[in-house]
């Protein structure tokens, strides 16, 4: 099963985001000085229309890097950004020729941190044929070919920096989010990941649920055999559990002996149907580490998602029916109603 799947790596470790955001500021703020020295050069000049309209564009670009300073900009104002960038490119290309090439190549660029990857093909793509239409008119074909294969191979490079990241945070998520004992993510993520399922399960209106699973009585297992013994119990337990869970679910340990599961797209019938098997998977064989063997039991507190719950009071929910369980004699799986 996979644990750590993209959607979870989008959230607090996204390093991507965070490189994103500090190259959108960049970017924002270096366009509006550069742009502001150009309406500066065009005034000097005495192109004064030029130089009023660059110098409000420059204003605009650092307007925009000081509002989104702390968050990336929305989608369509990069859109508009690149635009413009693109435009000027544009004008800069047809009125001083391949001079005006070099500005095209920061400007391919800049789109690999301005867009998501959603998008990013078709505005890639976009910025290209404009480029590549402008320089075939500006340029002789000799050179024009030349410059429009050089922008493909920046582009051919840039995806293959955006692949290699992802990879990259897919692995340090990994890394720092994944319990070394048990293999199942780590506590400290326990309200993230269930906030997650919320929010897809009210985007795709579809029920969620989530079960709790406690070993009972585990700390006598550690108390007569040791710890050593109670962690290699606990590894195989997380192992019984997460070869029931589907490729969807996300198994995290919740505490020493807890367990929570999420089981997304899925009413309370199926997940207590997924539970049960959990249950059964944990007290129907024995566990074994050299000579010693013992067989312990678990209960599992279960609730679907209402509308309307924050991800505390979800949870609060699963907490009460495992406590039901154990009240009730333990080793059986309780539903919140």
């Amino acid at each position: 099963m996979n644990q750590l799947s993209a959607t979870q790596t989008s959230g607090t470790f996204d390093l991507w985001q965070h490189f994103r955001l500090l190259a959108m500021r960049a970017i924002y703020f270096g366009s509006g000085i550069v742009i502001a020295g150009t309406a500066v050069y065009s005034a000097l000049q005495s192109n004064w229309a030029a130089g009023a309209a660059l110098f409000c564009v420059a204003m605009g670009f650092v307007l925009i890097g000081y509002l989104y300073r702390n968050e990336l900009a929305p989608q369509w104002i990069n859109f508009l950004v690149i635009c413009c960038l693109g435009t000027l490119v544009s004008v800069s290309m047809k009125s001083a020729g391949i001079l005006g090439v070099y500005w095209m190549y920061p400007i391919l660029a800049m789109v690999f941190f301005m867009f998501d990857k959603t998008i990013f093909v078709l505005v890639i793509m976009l910025i290209y044929a404009l480029f590549a239409a402008v320089i075939y008119q500006v340029l002789p074909f000799d050179y024009a070919w030349r410059v429009a294969v050089s922008m493909l191979v920046l582009i051919g490079v840039g995806a293959a920096f955006l692949i290699m990241m992802t990879s990259m945070q897919r692995k340090l998520f990994s890394a720092a989010a994944t319990d070394s004992l048990t293999g199942c993510i780590k506590r400290e993520y326990l309200s993230e990941m269930v906030q997650q399922a919320i929010n897809k399960a009210e985007r795709a209106k579809q029920p969620v649920s989530l079960v709790q699973i406690d070993m009972d009585s585990f700390q006598t297992v550690n108390d007569r055999y040791g710890y050593l013994f109670g962690d290699k119990v606990l590894e195989e337990a997380a192992l019984r559990i997460r070869s029931v869970a589907r490729a969807s679910d996300t198994v995290i340990r919740s505490n020493g002996a807890e367990f929570v599961v999420i089981f997304p797209n899925t009413g309370r019938k199926e997940a207590a149907g997924l539970a049960t098997d959990m249950l059964d998977r944990i007290r129907h064989d024995p566990f074994a580490v050299k000579s010693l063997t013992v067989t312990v039991t678990a209960s599992g507190g279960l609730a679907e998602f209402k509308a309307g719950q924050q991800w505390g009071e979800w949870l609060g929910a699963a907490d009460s029916a495992i406590y039901q369980a154990k009240s009730q004699g333990r080793n059986r799986l309780k539903v919140a109603q």
